[in-house]
């Protein structure tokens, strides 16, 4: 049987808590890791616009937007989807989103409009793949 624990490493931008503000997430060294995809999870969600979004940099000091044509998937906008009583879209759901750029340091970011009094619960993970060096830890 494989097993991936040796081949990969995950590493946490944006802890789980119940969001209300803008939160930007801890960057993410890239060295030694060919690949990076972000593991986005959301939990209940009451109120608010929340967007992700993930930003890159060279130097971990000037962070730049990553343009859509460096990520695999969309990001997620966790919002109310019109369909009540069946919740907002993206509620109680973990979502992967791909980096494909070059650039050495990348974090998570999370936008809320919408005065929510409550939130969301969300939280965003950097699982990092094809290792210079295994096992990873």
């Amino acid at each position: 049987m494989r097993e991936l624990k040796n081949q990969l490493a995950s590493r946490q931008s944006l802890a789980p808590a119940l969001r209300t503000v803008t939160a930007t997430g801890t960057a993410i060294d890239r060295a030694g890791f060919e690949s990076l995809t972000f593991a986005v999870h959301v939990g209940d969600w009451t109120d608010g616009v929340h967007t992700v979004s993930f930003e890159d940099s060279d130097d971990n000091a000037n962070f730049d937007a990553v343009a859509a044509a460096n990520l695999v998937g969309t990001a997620p906008v966790i919002q109310d989807d019109g369909n009540s009583p069946n919740g907002p879209t993206f509620e109680n759901e973990n979502l992967l989103v791909g980096y494909i750029g070059d650039r050495q340091y990348i974090r998570s970011k999370v936008t809320i409009t919408g005065a929510p009094g409550t939130g969301a619960f969300l939280g965003i993970d950097a699982i990092l793949g094809h290792a210079s060096k295994r096992p990873t830890e």
